[in-house]
């Protein structure tokens, strides 16, 4: 059962929706009563995003809706899967559907240990009080595109094996250029949080994978970053500075 959950989660992450909702359903029909929610919500997720696929709005948000209920009660992890976050993925495409679109951002599916990634909330001091790093993250959306995961502190998954801390300095590094000294937040989480304060006359580097950044407010990080889980961070260590 393992091997074929396995292959099924690595069939959703490489977008193979079909293939995915077939070898999890094998998984699914011979799991034990206790568990026959939580495998047949990860074929609804791959049945959705598959219908998105072809077009088929309707069976998109049925198929979201029952992923969302079978899935919820095995918050926030289950088997390694951690369905907190992917919960937040399913909750994003509904939204995305009921806005008249099907492209749909692909269901985020970190595996392995906690905490799956790490996020490093960057503040600096300026005449206008503290303000925080967001980028701007290059989407099939393009350039102008401030939805769902748009904006975000510099965050990634942590490689196997990898020491929380090193895979925060590490991400830091590779989307900022940045090389700075972290204060552990909150790592007890499915997704850790440091903290860095980085001078008023840091120089950010990007990588490829974002084309802009900007210096905000928490306030207006907040509702830039989107879903509210983004933001949340930033929230959290701005009010633990407010505190020391």
């Amino acid at each position: 059962m393992e091997e074929d959950l396995g292959r099924g989660l690595d069939q959703i992450a490489r977008g193979k929706y079909f293939e995915a909702h077939e070898t999890l359903e094998d998984v699914w029909r011979s799991a034990g009563p206790a568990e026959k929610d939580f495998f047949q919500g990860l074929v609804h997720v791959a049945v959705a995003w598959y219908q998105a696929g072809r077009g088929n709005r309707v069976g998109c948000e049925r198929q979201l809706e029952k992923a969302a209920r079978r899935l919820g009660p095995f918050a926030p992890e289950h088997r390694g899967v951690a369905l907190d976050l992917l919960l937040f993925s399913v909750e994003s495409a509904r939204r995305t559907v009921a806005a008249g679109s099907l492209d749909l951002e692909p269901p985020f599916l970190p595996l392995g240990d906690r905490p799956f990634g790490c996020s490093v909330v960057v503040w600096r001091a300026s005449s206008k009080g503290r303000e925080y790093l967001v980028l701007h993250r290059r989407t099939r959306h393009g350039s102008d595109y401030e939805g769902d995961w748009a904006w975000t502190p510099p965050s990634g998954v942590r490689e196997a094996n990898e020491d929380p801390l090193e895979a925060a300095s590490r991400e830091l590094r590779e989307e900022t250029g940045l090389q700075l000294p972290l204060k552990a937040v909150d790592v007890a989480r499915s997704w850790a949080v440091y903290a860095a304060a980085a001078p008023a006359d840091a120089r950010v580097l990007l990588n490829e994978e974002h084309d802009r950044f900007s210096w905000v407010t928490a306030e207006e990080a907040a509702r830039l970053c989107l879903p509210e889980l983004v933001g949340r961070s930033i929230r959290e260590v701005d009010e633990l500075l407010e505190g020391s």
